[in-house]
């Protein structure tokens, strides 16, 4: 097959390709134990991914072979960088979510076993603003909330810090129809 830039524009990348900067990350409002302070998170959250999940494989031998078979599925930990305003309330709001988890000096939870998950949501935005692909992270909390440098050579820029979550399974939420879909 020979090179043609004509067949890569109209088969390889017809709608122009997705834009990494284009996304958005949300922790809805209304889990008993957060605060508005969820509300900036689309406006500060810096960098994320999109959601990975793996098969793993089973292994079965049968007289000196091995033969693969598909095994359960695992949601890897998704993290979030979140850039750091001066009031420190997206910090704080992970750091006490933690801390409910458990505590820094009595190694207790102070939250009912069943009220520490929320669920989260990563879209991703075409050119033109439209939702083009939407995930939601199903029982989701913080496992570590990263330390921030500080630095007098830091100059000219915003801290930031890292959070990792983990949850349950994600699902992608229903896709709007006039978007081409996957066969």
């Amino acid at each position: 097959m020979p090179f043609n830039i004509h067949d890569f524009k109209s088969q390889g990348l017809a709608l122009n390709g997705a834009r990494p900067s284009l996304f958005s990350v949300s922790i809805p409002q209304g889990w008993p134990y957060m605060n508005s302070s969820n509300s900036q998170v689309p406006y500060t959250a810096k960098a994320s991914s999109l959601p990975q999940s793996n098969i793993n494989e089973v292994e079965v031998g049968y007289f000196g072979r091995k033969i693969k078979i598909s095994g359960d599925r695992t949601f890897a930990d998704w993290s979030v960088t979140i850039l750091n305003d001066e009031d420190f309330v997206l910090r704080d709001m992970f750091e006490n979510w933690l801390n409910l988890l458990n505590t820094h000096e009595s190694n207790l939870r102070n939250v009912p076993s069943n009220q520490y998950k929320c669920d989260a949501y990563i879209r991703q935005f075409s050119k033109d603003g439209t939702t083009i692909r939407e995930y939601r992270m199903i029982g989701m909390f913080p496992l570590e909330v990263s330390a921030m440098d500080v630095d007098w050579d830091a100059t000219n820029r915003i801290q930031t810090f890292n959070v990792s979550l983990a949850y349950d399974y994600w699902v992608p939420v229903e896709r709007d129809s006039s978007i081409p879909q996957y066969t």
